[in-house]
């Protein structure tokens, strides 16, 4: 019994200190959230953990907090809107170091703090920006609505600022679609400061085509969306993030501003960012509205996100109801405001994240031996690390190992790098051999000279064109050698062809086999810089029967449209014009795979001129063909091929639908075959 009490009133007693404390730090488990990266095909895929849930702070009595930033010291400074005050939470030792209340504050949602500890304070209600020291809270100056003419009839309630290292001031206003109003440390107005693109979605571009004058101007202002937020890290550089909506540029919910306002970031893959946060090496971090947390390098490229993937009302660590701000500390701990539950979360980074960040930063300085060591080690904990491979071989290239560079590019999917280093091998290589490309085209051009001089009888010439003459004409060989002489004289060839004087159902055959052979080299073995999906990833069966099948039902369809509209070819006609018209694709595919191994990108152009170029050909004489064959005009040519277009479309429509009724004929006979199984056994 004694026992008992004693254990009552110790229980009372532990619970008394524990809700006296001004601060409660709860522990969170490890495994609340999960971390991922892109592999070589930029595919999703789940990596080891770079930062894990560490502190839940709960007991601040926050009242829908808006947005805080790191000070001097590690000290975080929050915006508790609803509580009109400013909140300074020391993360060092999990305590409220201040409280700082302003008898002027209406609603402060946006703070940031200057090196020098000053604190400015974005008040919407108030329609001001204060300024305070940071450690004391005292009052230096508050800045209201500007008075220029430029800024007449824009609303000042400011929402978020950030303030660069020259005093001036970047904030978002509510209802402002200019931009980003801009400050001087003044309180003078210097204009709007970058501003988010806005384009036509489907619907307005509808709108725009079929409405007149009169019924545009009645429809609603076409804005871009406001920023979300913003920052400015150590060197004065802009940073934004944007939610995105109908009608903004895909691609810009993160940018990365230079001084006049341009957005000096690739389009990002994530969208829906509500906060950015720069530290002092140059990584970036972002948290979306639906709980992801992204990390970026200081080039706008995805690192590794990480979070639950989703918002939810349950308390586990890590979890969120909704973000409104992030923030990173001097030390990398991030910490994330969730302004329904009221809380901070903070995010400790694991050995995987710091092994990264330190390979990037020794990068970044220029120690590009010591930045390959530590990748190789990144590499041991995980060998199918893009991320890895891709910083190895940035680190090969810059210490000039070109070749061990491509093979880290290759396995990083990396192609603009990738690109650079075969330029270099490509170089090297030239160097190397051209004494030896030039002699030999001397030597040949020389053994020309001579053999011209010798021969002059031009017995070795007659001897040659015979042997050729004879290979072109030979039985055997004459109907397939004649797609050189279809390729060059369409016309008469299609003629003859039509006549049965030349070109042969056999040879034909021969032409759309070498042609399905030159389309399978295509798609399977062209170089790495133009081969964006790898053979492993092909599904062959789609890739021949949709080759197959397009090209039968091409025949087929033209066969029926032509036999009802006086066309004069058979379905061999057809058959054999667009197998020998296809010559000249034929030859640019071989072309173009063999060409994609010796060009960087920067030579993609005639990689690409040639192949439409080749396609363009085949056109050209497949319709001449057409035209022949079928004995029309241009025009009635041009409509047969419409029809027939018309036609196959609705039989991959019709086929489609089957397709389809036949799977749900299939799967209704196998749940009657399952439902008679069970009936029958009473085994499920």
């Amino acid at each position: 019994m004694k026992i008992f009490k004693k254990t009552i009133v110790y229980f009372i007693l532990v619970l008394i200190f524990s809700t006296s404390l001004p601060i409660v730090v709860v522990a969170a488990s490890p495994n609340t959230t999960l971390t991922f990266s892109f592999n070589r095909r930029g595919w999703n895929v789940r990596t080891q953990d770079a930062f894990l849930p560490d502190r839940n702070v709960t007991t601040l009595g926050m009242d829908a907090p808006q947005s805080m930033v790191f000070g001097n010291n590690d000290l975080l400074y929050i915006a508790d809107t609803g509580n009109h005050r400013i909140l300074v939470f020391d993360t060092r030792i999990n305590e409220l170091a201040n409280e700082i209340i302003f008898d002027e504050f209406v609603s402060p949602r946006g703070v940031f703090v200057t090196r020098d500890d000053w604190l400015y304070v974005a008040d919407a209600g108030a329609g001001a920006v204060f300024i305070l020291d940071a450690l004391t809270g005292e009052h230096i100056r508050t800045h209201g609505a500007p008075t220029a003419m430029a800024f007449a009839d824009t609303p000042f309630a400011p929402n978020r600022i950030a303030v660069d290292i020259r005093g001036n001031m970047f904030i978002i206003g509510e209802g402002v679609f200019d931009g980003i109003i801009q400050l001087s440390n003044g309180g003078e107005f210097l204009g709007f400061f970058a501003s988010n693109r806005a384009t036509r979605t489907f619907v307005q571009m509808l709108q725009d085509f079929f409405f007149t004058d009169r019924q545009r101007e009645g429809l609603a202002d076409r804005l871009p969306s406001t920023f979300s937020n913003l920052t400015i890290d150590g060197r004065g550089v802009v940073y934004t993030a944007s939610i995105q909506t109908a009608g903004h540029f895909t691609g810009e919910s993160l940018q990365r501003h230079d001084m006049a306002g341009r957005n000096t970031f690739e389009s990002i893959p994530f969208s829906n960012h509500i906060d950015v946060a720069v530290d002092s090496n140059g990584f970036i971090y972002t948290a979306t509205v639906d709980g992801w947390i992204t990390v970026f390098s200081n080039a706008g490229e995805i690192i590794f996100y990480f979070g639950a993937g989703h918002l939810t009302n349950t308390d586990i660590a890590g979890w969120f109801r909704n973000i409104t701000s992030i923030a990173v500390s001097s030390d990398g701990h991030l910490w994330v405001l969730d302004n329904e539950s009221n809380f901070l979360q903070s995010f400790t980074p694991m050995s995987y994240a710091q092994s990264v960040f330190e390979a990037i930063t020794l990068f970044n300085a220029g120690r590009y031996q010591e930045s390959e060591e530590v990748w190789g080690d990144v590499l041991q904990r995980n060998q199918m690390s893009v991320l890895s491979h891709v910083g190895l071989g940035r680190a090969h290239l810059y210490q000039q190992d070109f070749e061990q560079a491509m093979e880290s590019f290759y396995l990083g999917g990396n192609r603009f790098y990738y690109s650079a280093a075969f330029w270099e091998v490509r170089n090297q290589w030239l160097m190397n051999n051209l004494t030896s490309i030039l002699l030999g085209i001397a030597a040949l051009f020389f053994g020309l000279f001579i053999l011209k001089l010798v021969d002059r009888r031009r017995v070795v010439k007659t001897a040659a064109s015979s042997v050729i003459y004879k290979i072109m004409t030979a039985p055997v060989l004459q109907p397939a050698l004649f797609a050189f002489t279809v390729a060059r004289h369409p016309i008469d060839s299609y003629y003859y062809m039509k006549r049965k004087e030349k070109g042969s159902l056999g040879g034909a055959v021969f032409h759309f086999l070498l042609f399905f052979t030159s389309y399978m080299v295509f798609q399977t073995s062209r170089g790495f810089l133009v081969q964006h999906v790898d053979v492993i990833d092909m599904d062959f069966a789609i890739i021949i029967g949709g080759f197959i099948g397009s090209f039968v039902l091409f025949i087929i369809s033209n066969y029926l449209v032509t036999s009802i509209n006086d066309g004069e070819g058979g379905i061999v006609d057809i058959f054999k014009l667009v197998s020998y018209g296809l010559f000249p694709l034929t030859i640019t595919l071989f072309g173009v795979t063999l060409i994609s191994h010796v060009i960087t990108l920067n030579e993609v152009f005639l990689y690409s001129f040639m192949l439409y170029a080749g396609g363009a050909y085949s056109l050209i004489v497949i319709w001449l063909g057409l035209q022949e064959t079928h004995d029309y005009e241009f025009g009635q040519n041009f409509k047969s091929l419409l029809i027939t277009v018309g036609f196959m479309l609705i039989a991959i429509i019709v086929l489609f639908n089957l397709m389809i009724m036949f799977n749900e004929i299939v799967e209704f006979i196998e749940s009657i075959g399952r439902e008679a199984y069970i009936n029958v056994t009473g085994m499920y």
